[in-house]
Parts: C-alpha cells; structure tokens; sequence
C-alpha cells in the first residue's frame, strides 16, 4: 500500500528481506507444503529451490516420496504411441520412478533430440509446416523454432485424418526429420541448432543449421551425401552434435566436418577423415557412427558399431589433432582407440546428442565411469526388430573389458506401464539429464 501523499509505505520489508523469509519458513511448514506436492516436476523443482527447502524435502519420512522427489538421472523420455504424441514418460532408469509428462504449451509433437535436460520435439503446424521446438520438461520453458524444416504430405485438419493419421504422421517425420542437436539452455534470443533431414536435390541426406538471429532461414546447408552403390543401409544412420560453439557432423565418406555458428555467415570446413581401428575384423564395416565430447576436456570421440554384427563389435575412438602437422600430414593417425573416458560416462542414443555425464565410481551408482550407456537401437537392427532389441531398457559398453552387457539393477521391477512402453518405443526414446536451466 502507498500512503495518502503519494509515499512508501514505510513499514513494508524489502525485498532481500522477504527473499530470505521465504527460506526461513518453518521446517514443519515446508514439509506439509512438499507433501502436497503430487506431479514430480513440483517435486523436483522445490528441492532446488534453496538449502533450506532441500533440507525440509529430505526431511519426509515416507521413502516412496523421497525417491519421487529425487529420480536421479540419467532419464529416458518415452512416447506414448506411434506419430507425434501429447503425452510422454520420463522414467528415472536408476530407480525405475516415473512420472507422465505433457509438453508446455500444449499440442502434439515427436521427440527428435535431446541435450542435458532438454528436448526436441518436431511437431506439425496448421499450414502443414514441420518445425521444431526446444522445451525443459522440469522448468516449462519453450523455445520455439521459427525456421520451417519441411513440409507433411497431408493435411493434419482433413477430417479424414482420424483414421491411420498417426502412421502418416510417422512417416512424415521420419522422411523429414531424423535428428537434432542444439546449444545448452537455449532462450528465444539465444540458440543454436541443426537438423539432420532429407537433401530434395540428391534424395541423400543434408544438415540444416540455424540461430536466434536467422529468424525464419537456415544460414547453413551442408550435403551429407548418398549412400553407396550396393552399401544397403551403409553409414545411413549419422550424427550431429554441437560443442563449444560449433556444430560436428559426418558425412557418407567419414568425413567429419565442422560448422562455426559464432561466425557472421558460418559455413562448413573439413576437420578429419575418420579411420577405424586397424586391428579391426578384416571386412568389419562399422555402420553407426556417435559423436561425443567428453566433459573433462572436450576432445572429440567417435564410438561407433556394426549393424550386421549387433553387439559384437563396438569401439571408441578419439581424435587428436596434435598428430596432423600444418601441410595436413601426420607422422601418428589422429584417431587412437581409447579404453578410458578420465571417469565420465557416455549416454547414447540415435535421436539424442551423446551427453558426457560424471560417473563418480561408487559402486552403489547406477552409472559407472569410463563406460557406455545405449537405448537399444544403436545395437541392433536398423528398425530394432531383431528379439534381442525388443526387450526393452539399456546396454552398457565397458571400454575397459570391451564387455557389453546389461547395466547394474536393470532386473529391478520396473511398472509394468513404463517397462511396456520402454519396449515398444525403445528405438524411440532419448536420454536426458534433468536441470533448472
């Protein structure tokens, strides 16, 4: 309230005042306050809102609620159906928690990527247009992409689209967009992101890149190029990530290439031919390339895998380019096999941009250092048909051992709605790791 003569009211506390009153509430009174809290996400979010509500959340004396509120990471994102969906389930894999989860904003759409803790979602608007948009499934923010990335078949208002319009909506997306990689905590004036979709020109592929301050356009297009004759589905299924800045992709002939978005007309440049490892099985074609950036010091690792040979072959290769000398020779290849990643973890999945995450090596975490984690797809058949893939849950790749397996609490009970869904949907689901920002 103000006073008659226009004046402050003088007894009004200001605001560090009431800021630190809020995290001086009573303990009792934070902890009904927590209870009362049903969806995870007010769950998860109360607990970092400061010490003290933290301290109030680990105060409940109900397990069960405990580990709601925590559902420590890593995270799978599952789709409720086939085609864009309104509805998803974020399950904890360590804990086997989940919760459903619907995008900010509402509408449809279909998980094309993802990066720390957020999401690609494509979605289909009015005008028939694909398009992207970034979302944080914990804080509810949307950063919605203006540039369009392709164009669906059919109309999404038709009457008619009530039946089989989620298989159309399937093929659409999977004609059009196949990947997504973006910048960390991206806002409406602040991103950066590519899209790996179909080239109109040569019926290969090509990679889309854009920027807050393109607006509606792509200010890059690189060609990825087109398979090879006879190569069946050979280097078909390609990456792209983003790091420090730029964007890495590779290309049909196992180039990796690299896009500067700080520049003022980014444009892409060669950086490396990658070779696999020469100890290799003689004819041995590795089909799925990963990039990676691990987070301890940012080097460039390529993990990569056979399809016709699901789960035998797998390597993690790092790039060095302190072996390539000024004339582009080098005395030493680049690329070294590596059985150590200095305690992270990689988490990787076809639609999400492979995370780094610290694996602190205590023998009760689900995530073990210098390891591997996959959805299911990367190990097997091209559409995870094959009986081993449709298991559902994840594989881990132990460099040190060369060991594939399944992880640690894996045979924990999952529910039995987010266990079903994890199988049907398993070459559909991305990792994440949830934040606040």
């Amino acid at each position: 309230m103000t006073s008659d003569d226009g004046g402050g009211d003088e007894t009004a506390s200001p605001p560090a005042a009431r800021v630190a009153g809020w995290a001086s509430l009573p303990v009792d009174l934070l902890v009904c306050v927590c209870r009362r809290l049903s969806a995870v996400p007010e769950r998860v979010c109360f607990r970092a809102a400061c010490r003290s509500w933290k301290a109030a959340a680990a105060d409940l004396e109900d397990q069960d609620q405990r580990a709601a509120a925590r559902m420590p990471p890593p995270w799978v994102v599952i789709p409720h159906g086939a085609g864009c969906c309104s509805s998803f389930t974020l399950l904890s894999v360590p804990t086997n928690q989940a919760f459903s989860w619907s995008p900010p904003g509402g509408g449809r759409l279909r998980c094309v990527g993802a990066s720390g803790g957020w999401i690609a979602g494509a979605h289909i608007d009015g005008d028939r247009g694909i398009r992207i948009s970034l979302l944080n499934p914990l804080t509810g923010a949307r950063v919605d992409v203006p540039a369009t990335v392709g164009w669906a078949f059919f109309n999404p208002a038709d009457p008619r689209m009530c039946y089989g319009g989620r298989v159309k909506e399937e093929i659409s997306m999977c004609r059009t967009v196949h990947k997504v990689a973006f910048s960390p905590n991206p806002t409406k004036h602040d991103f950066a992101l590519a899209v790996v979709t179909r080239a109109r020109l040569t019926g290969g592929k090509a990679v889309g890149f854009t920027r807050a301050s393109c607006r509606r356009v792509w200010c890059a297009i690189a060609d990825l190029g087109t398979r090879e004759p006879g190569g069946d589905y050979k280097r078909d299924d390609l990456d792209v990530a983003y790091h420090g800045g730029k964007f890495y992709y590779m290309t049909m002939s196992a180039e990796v290439w690299v896009v500067d978005m700080a520049a003022p007309r980014p444009s892409p440049a060669p950086l490396a031919r990658f070779a696999a490892a020469p100890g290799a099985p003689p004819g041995l074609d590795y089909d799925r390339h990963h990039l990676a950036f691990t987070g301890e010091d940012g080097a460039l690792h390529v993990v990569c895998s056979s399809i016709r040979r699901p789960g035998e072959y797998m390597l993690v290769q790092r790039y060095d380019p302190s072996c390539c000398a000024e004339d582009g020779s080098s005395a030493s290849p680049p690329w070294t096999q590596v059985t150590s990643l200095r305690g992270h973890a990689l988490l990787i999945g076809d639609r999400n941009q492979t995370m780094s995450v610290r694996a602190d090596g205590d023998e009760e975490a689900w995530l073990r250092p210098d390891s591997v984690y996959f959805t299911n797809i990367p190990l097997c058949t091209l559409f995870a048909e094959s009986r081993r893939c449709s298991e559902g849950g994840a594989w881990v790749l132990d460099l040190a051992s060369g060991d594939i397996r399944r992880p640690a609490g894996e045979g924990r009970n999952y529910t039995a709605t987010a266990m079903r869904d994890w199988s049907l949907q398993c070459y559909k689901c991305v990792w994440i790791v949830p934040s606040m920002r």
